[in-house]
């Protein structure tokens, strides 16, 4: 897996390359915060807390800086160098971007969208982990129908008031922001009647119930708004722009996301090479070529990406392929190590326990297999 980019003139720290060699070097250091993100922690709240006090370092050290623009706390550089910081990271022991993977799903679209003075000060709290969020579209009811939704936003004197309820919100118990979709218009206007605004989750009327998942994390929540108030520079976008919002999220969250998420990917199938035996030959093999598939796929988003051109339908490609992906690696992980299923003495297969039950739901969030397959069929080959 490489990255490449053409240096920027006068600063070789901004070329993919170099920043990459010397974030390599700094990482074979062994940093006390990264050796102990290293270590497999079962409880979810405490990976959160360990992996949020490595972000600080990262953005105290300025690493994970690179690829943001100077004028919202960055240093300059592409989506290119931060896929570069968190494949290093998944090099160096690091399991998973956990909370920071809305980092790649929110932050492209907040810095692209968003009020500018707000986001030049919420993106380095996200950065140095001292602000994190969650993504409100899913609704009780609305599932992946985006366009059904029925969380209200009606406009007052001083902003807008918001009502409704938000279901399957990753990270809400451990965020601050919700990058939240509500109906601004009528329920005929469906998709041309939504607005994204920033919710504030520690507003008056926000309730954060948390949902403990099948493999025993919290990471899912429901949310209700109950006359929240949100400030009129708050929207994203513009007015009755939200569905062109949430289509740029769902373009990072379905096709450059899946360079992120198969580094780690990769790094768990060497993991457990050891314990392999010729019998998981055959498994092995399915998912190394699963894996290279989201390579070359996700590769080419975060080239267009890089070139201002995002993917638009052809993300459902990468998506499709890391569902496939993760499950193959999962299927293979079991296959060599059968104790995750029952042993419950050691943490290191607590934590294989919870990823590989989280892997059988994957072909459902960010978008269902499903509608993935739909997209291909009517907004790629045209089918009828």
């Amino acid at each position: 897996m490489s990255l490449s980019a053409p240096a920027a003139a006068g600063d070789p720290l901004l070329d993919v390359r170099t920043y990459a060699a010397e974030l390599d070097a700094w990482l074979a250091g062994r940093p006390a915060r990264l050796q102990v993100v290293a270590a497999p922690i079962p409880a979810f709240a405490a990976r959160v807390k360990a992996m949020v006090e490595l972000m600080a370092v990262l953005h105290d050290e300025a690493w994970s800086r690179y690829g943001w623009p100077a004028e919202v706390g960055g240093l300059g550089g592409s989506i290119l160098h931060r896929a570069a910081m968190w494949e290093a990271l998944a090099r160096h022991g690091v399991p998973g971007m956990a909370l920071f993977e809305h980092l790649e799903v929110l932050a492209p679209t907040l810095v692209a969208h968003g009020p500018r003075p707000f986001v030049a000060e919420a993106l380095p709290e996200f950065l140095a982990g001292r602000q994190l969020w969650a993504q409100g579209f899913s609704e009780p009811g609305a599932g992946s129908d985006l366009a059904s939704l029925r969380t209200t936003a009606r406009r007052t004197d001083d902003g807008w008031v918001v009502n409704g309820r938000k279901i399957w919100t990753s990270w809400a118990r451990y965020a601050t922001w919700c990058l939240l979709l509500a109906r601004t218009g009528t329920p005929q206007s469906r998709h041309r009647g939504l607005t994204a605004f920033v919710v504030d989750l520690r507003a008056p009327g926000v309730e954060v119930r948390p949902i403990e998942q099948a493999n025993g994390t919290d990471e899912l929540a429901e949310v209700a708004f109950d006359d929240v108030h949100v400030p009129t520079e708050r929207i994203v976008g513009e007015v009755g722009g939200g569905w062109q919002v949430a289509m740029h999220i769902l373009g990072h969250e379905r096709g450059t996301f899946a360079w992120f998420r198969h580094c780690f990917l990769y790094q768990h199938l060497v993991d457990c090479l050891p314990q392999a035996t010729a019998d998981d030959d055959a498994a092995l093999g399915n998912a190394l070529l699963d894996l290279v598939a989201v390579t070359a796929t996700s590769h080419v988003a975060l080239q267009a990406h890089a070139d201002d051109a995002p993917l638009g339908p052809l993300a459902a490609h990468p998506k499709l392929l890391l569902c496939a992906a993760e499950q193959a690696v999962y299927d293979w992980v079991l296959a060599t190590e059968p104790d995750i299923a029952v042993d419950t003495s050691r943490d290191g297969y607590a934590v294989r326990r919870q990823e590989y039950l989280f892997s059988r739901i994957v072909t459902v969030y960010g978008g269902s297999q499903q509608m993935q397959l739909d997209t291909i069929a009517k907004q790629i080959l045209r089918l009828p």
